[in-house]
């Protein structure tokens, strides 16, 4: 799907509309625990107003229910009554799913411009109607990076040693977190990533894509800039930032 990282901020949306269900504000929000649920099983489609034309290339719909053979598809317009399919159904999850929540994700082969885009899901062959827990969507930034980069999982559970020799336990999520050094950024390519780091800091969510050339579920990280570190200029038109991203669970 890259080669190299891959970066979305998230567009703002100025409003959403779904077909039905409850809780279409929740796909807003940062938290992943907070979702829409359609009525029932079957097609819905979630509407994204920007509010203006904006540019975009990347479709997530994270944190969902998903069987096996939901579909999604992408439409955009210049109005909610002239909308053109930019993207076909095709398969909603993401392969390779660890854990109980699915991903979907589309790139498109080029940049769109659109106010309106529309997200057409379908729950198909499954009692439970669709949940989805965030709705995005971005314009990849793609950059090329060191082999160095690497996840580590983070077990959020507390553990006690008792006095038998065993340990108490008190469980909880397992997340990811992702680093990564960008390397042979040009001068004007570290400004956009500054102005990327100054909007979000390490407290707005967004979304990293490890480059691989076949998307998994493991290569998707949403949440969080983690320790924010300098970047080091090593000469002009070539500068290195290593960055990491801790996974919302």
């Amino acid at each position: 799907m890259t080669t190299g990282i891959g970066i979305v901020r998230p567009l703002p949306v100025a409003a959403i509309i779904v077909s039905n269900g409850t809780g279409a504000a929740n796909l807003l929000t940062s938290s992943t625990r907070e979702v829409w649920r359609a009525a029932a099983v079957g097609a819905s489609f979630i509407d994204l107003d920007f509010g203006a034309v904006v540019s975009l290339d990347t479709i997530f719909l994270g944190f969902t229910n998903a069987t096996e053979t939901a579909t999604l598809s992408v439409s955009i317009g210049g109005s909610w009554s002239g909308m053109t399919t930019i993207a076909p159904p095709r398969a909603f999850r993401v392969p390779h799913t660890i854990g109980a929540r699915h991903h979907g994700c589309v790139r498109l082969a080029q940049p769109v411009s659109t106010r309106y885009l529309r997200l057409t899901v379908n729950q198909v062959g499954g009692a439970e109607p669709m949940q989805i827990g965030i709705a995005l969507a971005g314009l990849m930034i793609e950059r090329p990076y060191e082999y160095r980069a690497g996840r580590v999982a983070i077990d959020l559970s507390k553990k006690t040693e008792l006095s038998d020799g065993g340990y108490g336990i008190n469980p909880a999520a397992i997340v990811a977190s992702y680093r990564f050094t960008l390397s042979g950024l040009s001068d004007e390519q570290v400004e956009e990533l500054w102005s990327i780091v100054m909007t979000l800091g390490e407290s707005a969510p967004l979304l990293i894509v490890e480059g691989h050339d076949t998307l998994r579920f493991s290569h998707l990280h949403y949440g969080l800039f983690q320790r924010l570190e300098p970047y080091e200029r090593d000469e002009p038109e070539d500068s290195r930032w290593g960055l990491s991203i801790r996974d919302w669970g």
